[in-house]
């Protein structure tokens, strides 16, 4: 353990692609030879089935189908990127097999530090060119979304049905994006694209003596969407995981939204014998996103009426896209997601409905005497499943990053339908002998997995050796003629930690991931201040303290008014201290996270305002979804892990000077922790001695962690915001267990360097979180 300075209270601190030769938006047909041999390679990955399950789209890769393919480049302006080139691609493969239907082109493209984005649509291009019409070059990105809609028009039987039929079928629209540090030759681009349309399949799993299921209709769907996701409108960053919170889709207007009768309805044909139950109807009904259903309005929400016979007479059951609830009364409605499948199932079938259309159209919140489950699946998390046309094998992910220098056992799920052998094995493990299975074992074999998960450990996984190059190893698992490949790499910690400090934007708490989000969350962002394990961010600007202005984000219950000023009402936020009924963990050493068991394991506690704030805001369980992925404080050793492995330990920025005087002028401005404090510390394995710039301090690369001298808020400062721009500090998880006290573990930065140093939990230091790995 390192030698720390403890800072308890009452005492004073001590040191302690406008690509080459254009200028317009230029359509260009990209299929001529590789003359300079300027070649960036692009990769197209489509996540979902391995192959498509479906019964119509089948052959010629089905959903994943790629016949038509556009990029769109834009600058790195902010707020707003700008387009700056569109290319029509026409030389491009896919493969017909294997993992994700892979896409791959070379492009003969000159360097162009210009690029900061580029967006790929698929089998619209048609839609694509009608956008450009009324865009052009330096068109903002959120005006082109909003211009990129695809439409579907009645077909020859006067239907708006999606045409699945082969061949000639209807490839589905899809949509991707990558951000760009400028445009090398030499790069290769892997860009993950997202379906446009959801896809509802059907299940009758009564015997037709009892229910024999003849027709579906899809009802109040709409004909035209939008190709993107959902997205910012203010400046087109695509909004992270909006499906998350069961909020609507964008819907563009007019959405071509068919009225609620029988005639408008999408009919579909369900075919099932007298005397058995009824097959899956898959990969049949595609449809545009749509809204949820609201209870004051039910002739206009999406739903399916289904038809059959009950007992041999005709009636029509209604059936809404509801969320699980354990109280029937208590419904919760769900919209119609791009790129989810939704699998209706009749369960069971306990009497009569209705006579006709219309009166099932009406039965909205009625309960059924027709049992239904819905199972919804987010295409874009199974990008692990692979099917082999009968069975399918689910893995949890196909790649896992884990930081060097660190040692895990991990659980890692396989689940299969095939009630036959499996076998996981280590691939190479003679050169590979850091990555094992359970047991130390490098092959482990089973029987049945009986589609319920079969847990897989990951023991003992060790750096073979610290260093700037990755280092991976492979994990095979096989079911019958199913396979599928995890890859473990070995990655620097600095990719492991969030872009940015937390902060205030729009309400919410959150903190760049990627380095597209540092647009809009430099990695210069003072960000908020924090206790240690409190969830009240107090503003990083404006003296003196006062809880009712500088509390800027606190749980909706807590009354900041409650709190007053001073120290005795500074020590009235709450955090992790035993007057908030917080219980320190039992363990003891650099790895400890104190708060990787609180409050049910979530890490916080809303109620009380205590917790891990990066729990509290991710995507993890319980978590407000604010950040996308799931994301905690880093321990102490985390930290000091980060520090050893910086190749060069004395890349700094800015001269440290104070400059709490200078942000107070202006306080009102940089209460969100945005304000640029102008000096920091590079720390990371590829930390080099000439990355100390401007544009390195605001999207600093690939390896590396910028973290600036933020300043904090000192309790026997009554609170006030003092050191900015001269220190930084930052809170581990980790509880200072020397000589008891309320104290934990931090990082320090000062102009000659870093230091780790233990705290009174009551100062407040801005958070930077680390993924949960």
């Amino acid at each position: 353990m390192m030698e720390r300075f403890i800072i308890w209270k009452r005492f004073s601190l001590v040191r302690v692609l406008l690509l080459t030769g254009l200028l317009g938006c230029v359509h260009d047909k990209l299929d001529g030879p590789d003359q300079l041999g300027k070649v960036i390679d692009i990769e197209l990955v489509i996540p979902g089935f391995e192959v498509p399950l479906t019964r119509s789209i089948e052959g010629d890769n089905g959903e994943a189908a790629v016949r038509e393919l556009d990029l769109l480049f834009f600058d790195q302006s902010t707020p707003s990127a700008k387009l700056l080139r569109h290319l029509n691609v026409i030389d491009f493969r896919q493969e017909s097999s294997g993992a994700d239907y892979k896409v791959k082109f070379s492009l003969n493209l000159a360097k162009d530090d210009q690029v900061g984005l580029i967006v790929v649509v698929v089998n619209a291009a048609g839609a694509v060119r009608h956008a450009l019409e009324s865009n052009p070059a330096d068109a903002e990105k959120q005006d082109i979304l909003k211009a990129l809609t695809f439409n579907t028009f009645k077909d020859e039987n006067d239907s708006y049905k999606w045409n699945v039929r082969v061949p000639g079928y209807t490839p589905l629209p899809m949509y991707g994006e990558v951000v760009m540090e400028g445009l090398v030759p030499g790069y290769i681009v892997s860009v993950s694209l997202t379906r446009m349309l959801a896809r509802v399949d059907v299940e009758n799993k009564v015997s037709g003596e009892i229910f024999k299921l003849e027709e579906i209709y899809l009802v109040n769907y709409n004909t035209s969407g939008y190709i993107a996701p959902k997205w910012n409108e203010a400046d087109g960053v695509l909004v992270p995981n909006p499906y998350a919170t069961n909020e609507n889709p964008m819907i563009p207007v007019p959405s071509g939204k068919q009225p609620g009768v029988e005639e408008a309805a999408m009919k579909y044909e369900y075919k099932q014998a007298i005397n058995a139950p009824g097959a899956l109807m898959a990969g049949e009904i595609y449809t545009y996103e749509a809204v949820k259903n609201v209870k004051d309005d039910p002739g206009n929400g999406v739903c399916l009426i289904i038809k059959g016979k009950y007992m041999g007479e005709d009636y029509y059951y209604r059936v809404d896209f509801t969320l699980e609830s354990e109280l029937p009364i208590d419904i919760a409605y769900m919209p119609l997601y791009r790129n989810h499948k939704y699998v209706v199932t009749v369960t069971d079938a306990e009497g009569i409905g209705y006579r006709t259309f219309a009166e099932a159209l009406r039965s909205f919140g009625v309960l059924s005497n027709l049992k239904t489950s819905i199972l919804v699946v987010n295409l874009e998390g199974i990008n692990h499943i692979v099917y082999d046309g009968q069975f399918f094998m689910g893995v949890e992910s196909r790649t896992l990053d884990l930081p060097y220098g660190v040692s895990r056992q991990l659980t890692y799920r396989v689940s299969s339908d095939y009630h036959g052998a499996w076998e996981a094995k280590v691939l190479h493990s003679e050169t590979n002998t850091w990555l094992r299975l359970a047991g130390g074992l490098s092959v482990t074999k089973g029987a049945d997995i009986n589609g319920s998960g079969l847990e897989l450990v990951i023991s003992s996984v060790f750096s073979p050796g610290s260093g700037r190059d990755y280092v991976t190893g492979q994990i095979e698992f096989t079911a019958g003629r199913l396979r599928d490949t995890l890859t473990v790499r070995r990655v620097p910690i600095a990719e492991m930690f969030a872009r940015s400090n937390v902060v205030l934007n729009s309400g919410v708490l959150t903190f760049a991931v990627t380095a597209e989000d540092n647009r809009d969350i430099p990695a210069w962002s003072q960000g908020v201040f924090f206790k240690w394990g409190s969830l009240i961010a107090l503003a990083s600007a404006g003296n003196p303290y006062d809880p009712e202005v500088q509390a800027v984000y606190y749980p909706p219950h807590l009354n900041p008014s409650d709190w007053k000023g001073g120290l005795i009402g500074w020590d009235k936020i709450p955090y992790a201290h035993s007057n908030f009924n917080f219980s320190m963990p039992s363990g003891t050493g650099e790895d400890v996270d104190a708060f990787a068991g609180y409050s049910g394991n979530t890490g916080f506690n809303e109620n009380v305002g205590v917790g891990d704030i990066c729990r509290y805001i991710s995507s993890g369980p319980g978590g407000k979804g604010w950040v996308e992925g799931e994301w905690r404080l880093p321990t102490n050793a985390e930290l000091e892990l980060l520090y050893e492995e910086t190749g060069i330990k004395t890349v700094s920025m800015g001269g440290f000077v104070n400059m709490t005087a200078e942000l107070n002028r202006d306080a009102g401005n940089y209460l969100h922790g945005n304000f640029d404090p102008e000096s920091g510390w590079f720390l990371g394995a590829n930390v080099t001695g000439s990355m100390a710039t401007p544009a390195n301090r605001t999207t600093p690369p690939s390896g590396t962690v910028f973290l600036p001298s933020a300043g904090q808020r000192y309790p026997d400062g009554n609170g006030d915001v003092v050191h900015v721009g001269a220190y930084g500090y930052y809170w581990a998880s980790t509880p200072y267990s020397v000589n008891g006290g309320y104290i934990a573990d931090y990082l320090f930065i000062y102009k000659s360097g870093v230091d780790f140093n233990a705290a009174d939990r009551s100062y407040a230091f801005p958070v930077r979180c680390i993924k949960d790995y």
